[in-house]
């Protein structure tokens, strides 16, 4: 990626006139954000189905808005729909583990599971409901985290045309699992930021622009050679750590050490403390956030 420092939507939602989305009239690319993490050496967090803790259910509202002032860069959540094309935030087939209903959503209307109450991690019900993507956004224009896209039975084409109907290219990146959904995104907005395999010189002969991704190296903890070879190329890395959190500090640091840009985790709260807390998390974002 070239180098190009712009706001972040936080900084943008402070000077937004009165009654304006935050976004409008700006040409903010997460992309700049995530070269600037490399090109300063700086590591940041990414709230897997935005980090779910005891009482904040996955994909919730309520865990997008507890990362503010954490120094999370963004939250990553699940996009599904239902018969009747409401788009909403769901990891699971099914509606039981992480609500108060059962079985599956996608033959059913979006007034058949609105009200149903989100269940967090622990099985305890909590006093919220199942979140649109609509609200999804407005809490990251309210919070300034970006938002990470991980498509389940949404077509890509409908995943875009909601990111321009929220005037939301800002605020969204989108996961691409292979090389053609990420020349399919990239066909219908180039401008968009994607998560994409690890194939840069496929990606580059499929017509990506290499200057908006950052590769996905897997969940593993990464390889500092590895990612080495790719900076010296001027590309951004991220892992999942996700499968491999022990609640100790180790791996979130090893990982940084490997240079790692974009670090995918379950467990916040250590992954924070173990960067440096939210006050070094939050200053690496606005170094890389002054134009």
């Amino acid at each position: 990626m070239r180098h190009s420092l712009l706001l972040l939507p936080l900084l943008a939602a402070a000077c937004a006139p009165a009654g304006q989305p935050a976004n409008d009239g700006l040409s903010q690319r997460p992309a700049a954000i995530v070269e600037c993490l490399r090109e300063t050496g700086a590591t940041m967090l990414a709230a897997h189905r935005a980090g779910p803790r005891a009482g904040l259910p996955e994909n919730a509202i309520s865990t997008i808005r507890a990362n503010a002032g954490l120094g999370v860069l963004y939250a990553e959540i699940d996009v599904a729909q239902t018969a009747d094309g409401q788009l909403f935030l769901m990891h699971d087939d099914t509606l039981d583990r992480t609500t108060t209903g059962s079985g599956r959503y996608d033959d059913r209307d979006w007034s058949e599971i609105a009200g149903l109450q989100l269940v967090d991690d622990d099985g305890n019900t909590v006093a919220e409901t199942i979140p649109t993507l609509s609200d999804a956004f407005a809490a990251a224009r309210d919070t300034g985290l970006a938002l990470n896209l991980d498509m389940k039975n949404v077509e890509i084409a409908q995943i875009v045309d909601a990111i321009h109907a929220e005037n939301a290219q800002d605020l969204a990146l989108i996961i691409a699992y292979t090389v053609e959904q990420a020349a399919e995104i990239h066909a219908l907005d180039s401008s968009l930021t994607l998560s994409a395999p690890n194939r840069p010189d496929e990606l580059a002969a499929a017509g990506v622009d290499l200057d908006q991704v950052y590769l996905w190296l897997g969940v593993r903890l990464p390889d500092a050679a590895e990612d080495a070879v790719l900076a010296e190329r001027g590309l951004e890395t991220s892992a999942g750590l996700f499968r491999l959190e022990d609640g100790t500090p180790g791996i979130y640091q090893q990982a940084r050490e490997a240079g790692i840009e974009i670090l995918s985790v379950d467990d916040v709260p250590t992954a924070v403390a173990a960067l440096g807390g939210p006050d070094v998390l939050q200053n690496q974002i606005d170094a890389c956030t002054v134009n």
